[in-house]
């Protein structure tokens, strides 16, 4: 589909006049059963019915029924996964949301469940034992992990060929683009000043 695009803005001879980015919105890591952890390995400290869980992998997402403590869920999961009995344990680490890092912006929506837990990178989170074998990939680890980056590629007459822009959060595409087509963006959680610091001050 890109060749195409870039076919037909060649053939029409425009294409050094078009902006193009391409852009990733995650990246993937390689997840295997070897990195597994079972939810019913808790039992002993804790059992997690599993209509409590909202998701296993890559974020465990956990909502008690009202009248569960939601602290004491949190610290008899941690004691299970840090007490070297649980296969794995100590890859998943379980927050209360509101004491999830702060730079995660996790923790404001009722939407998100009360109970979190993150995952070491490539681990996965499974409710009980089976036999089936699985090895593929997931996203949506913690953004710290270089495996969770992504591309951006861009073209045209704003952007200097050949040149290699040090790393950058997502957020800041928005302003970028506005800049570009000199367009007033909306309030965002992107700098202000970043579109000066990727396109050519002739822009």
């Amino acid at each position: 589909m890109i060749g195409r695009l870039i076919g037909g803005l060649e053939k029409r001879g425009i294409f050094e006049d078009v902006s193009i980015i391409l852009l990733g919105d995650h990246g993937m890591v390689g997840t295997c059963d070897k990195k597994l952890i079972f939810l019913d390995d808790l039992s002993p400290w804790i059992k997690i019915p599993h209509d409590w869980v909202q998701s296993t992998t890559p974020l465990l997402a956990i909502r008690p029924p009202d009248g569960i403590s939601t602290s004491e869920v949190v610290a008899k999961m941690n004691e299970g996964l840090s007490s070297g009995k649980v296969e794995n344990g100590n890859y998943l680490k379980i927050f209360l949301k509101e004491d999830l890092p702060g730079r995660l912006h996790y923790s404001a929506s009722y939407r998100i469940p009360p109970v979190i837990g993150m995952l070491e990178e490539g681990y996965k989170v499974e409710l009980k034992r089976t036999k089936r074998n699985e090895c593929g990939g997931a996203h949506g680890y913690d953004n710290k992990f270089f495996s969770m980056r992504t591309i951006f590629i861009a073209h045209g007459p704003q952007f200097e060929r050949g040149r290699k822009v040090p790393s950058f959060e997502n957020v800041e595409i928005y302003n970028l683009i506005a800049s570009i087509l000199k367009l007033d963006g909306a309030p965002n959680n992107g700098s202000a000043s970043f579109p000066g610091s990727i396109l050519l001050s002739s822009a």
